[in-house]
């Protein structure tokens, strides 16, 4: 079906945001009623059947009702309208055609027979015509001009409850928003509109489409934040919710009750989407990050939930709770990788040694060697390094499997241990290896530290190089101590 690029003012304005959703036809299954629209060229034919009755309009051109919308007070030159009713067979219609300069030709049908306009048609179309205007859209434009002028923005919203259709009752409020309602009564606009629509694509459109002029108050900022908790759908919430935060009226309530519209969202990346936009506001308060962290738990992905946490790793001055809510975020992470790329991130962060020693109890949630060497190799350089976080460390990397990376862990601990008693815990977890080469990897390293050290440092070397089999590795440990 083509569709002319040169379609009249009132196809282009009007009629269009009522097709966008349809795709031939709309069918409701408690009422029967199958409603469909379609575009032919400049042509618009609209047509509804419910329960053995058949309803028709067509019309080609502009169309403008009288005041009291029982009549037709003009149609642009070349133009058509129709409009038929058939109930249990029978059929009667109206056939209105411009004759050019302002004339109109009126024509009723009983059936198929021409019948008298004055004796029938005229009280016809005038029973007919208000449930046409409010059920399709004609001469919506200039209806909404025609109330606001008489009540203001209160007539066309009495106006909107009165319509049929959520695709009807979107156009009415785009239409509204282009007259010149007061700043003032934007919010209460928006309420009544969210209110009356149930589409969410119509209620997002609406929202998204005036958010230049609604984010321009606090009042109706909130009302827009307000309105998304009443949208099902992720990716029409998600959509008005970053829309509304690019706005500079954004306050912490309404941060806050983007949050809760966020923490309501099910798919892990409309969620992101959101988050990611709220992250972007500067100076949000402490209150604000923490219930943002802790929105995170409601993300399944351990993919956006790390890239979440990480960026609001980066938002300087988290307070306490902030940290315990991401911990407490990071226990749900399954993924070896993702943890330790979340912990990783705390770590080079400058910590408190609370929060540091928080951290290290997940470390036992990460099950791959490679990973846990790593994160442990982080926590090994922190400057608050003491007794209590070493003997944790070191008990994570006396869990591990892997020689390999349990060497590289002690390895590195040894460089930064400070005292004799630190670095003889460390020569400790040589024990709980099995393989000659990485203990002796370990003793040797230790070697030059432990040559400064006391008797008893001394003794404790001595005393775990005997647990290595190998001659030869044995004799190279013994060695660098002399």
């Amino acid at each position: 079906m083509k569709t002319r690029i040169l379609l009249s003012s009132f196809i282009l304005a009007v009629l269009i945001p009522l097709l966008h959703p349809v795709s031939g036809q709309t069918v409701s299954a408690n009422t029967k009623t199958q409603t469909s629209v379609h575009i032919d060229n400049d042509r618009y034919r609209w047509s509804q059947k419910t329960n053995g009755s058949e309803f028709n309009v067509e019309l080609r051109g502009r169309v403008e009702v009288t005041d009291d919308d029982r009549d037709i007070k003009s149609l642009s030159d070349g133009g058509y309208l129709e409009i038929s009713k058939t109930v249990f067979g029978s059929k009667r219609s109206v056939v209105i055609e411009s004759q050019g300069g302002g004339k109109l030709k009126r024509s009723y049908y009983e059936g198929r027979t021409l019948a008298s306009w004055e004796d029938g048609g005229k009280a016809w179309l005038a029973d007919i015509l208000p449930t046409v205007v409010r059920t399709t859209g004609i001469s919506a434009e200039a209806r909404v001009e025609r109330f606001f002028r008489k009540g203001g923005a209160t007539a066309v919203l009495n106006e909107i409850n009165r319509l049929e259709g959520d695709g009807v009752r979107a156009q009415y409020a785009a239409l509204l928003m282009k007259q010149p309602v007061p700043v003032a009564e934007y919010a209460g606009i928006i309420r009544s509109v969210s209110s009356k629509i149930d589409s969410d694509h119509y209620k997002a459109e609406f929202l998204r489409n005036n958010i230049g002029k609604f984010i321009q108050t606090k009042e109706a900022s909130a009302a827009v934040f307000s309105a998304t908790l009443q949208i099902e759908s992720d990716h029409y919430r998600a959509g008005v919710i970053k829309e509304a935060l690019r706005g500079d009226n954004v306050t912490q309530e309404n941060i806050t009750t983007a949050l809760q519209a966020a923490s309501e969202i099910e798919s892990d990346h409309y969620i992101t989407e959101v988050l990611t936009a709220l992250l972007q506001k500067p100076n949000l308060s402490d209150v604000a990050m923490e219930k943002l962290i802790e929105t995170t738990t409601a993300i399944e992905s351990d993919h956006y939930k790390t890239e979440i946490l990480k960026r609001a790793l980066n938002k300087p001055n988290l307070s306490k709770r902030s940290y315990e809510n991401l911990i407490e975020s990071t226990r749900h992470v399954e993924s070896d990788h993702y943890l330790s790329e979340i912990i990783k991130e705390m770590l080079s962060k400058k910590l408190t040694p609370e929060v540091i020693a928080s951290t290290a109890q997940i470390l036992g949630s990460i099950e791959s060697d490679h990973y846990r060497s790593e994160v442990l190799g982080r926590l090994l350089k922190q400057e608050s390094l003491n007794d209590d976080l070493l003997a944790t460390t070191l008990d994570l990397c006396k869990a591990m499997d892997s020689d390999h990376y349990k060497s590289q862990v002690l390895q590195q601990a040894v460089a930064e241990v400070k005292t004799d008693g630190q670095l003889a815990s460390v020569l400790q977890v040589v024990h709980s290896m099995d393989s000659d080469h990485y203990k002796t990897e370990v003793m040797t390293r230790a070697a030059n530290r432990v040559k400064a050290g006391g008797t008893p440092l001394k003794d404790t070397y001595r005393e775990v190089a005997r647990s290595i089999s190998s001659e030869t590795y044995y004799g190279r440990v013994l060695r660098a101590l002399d």
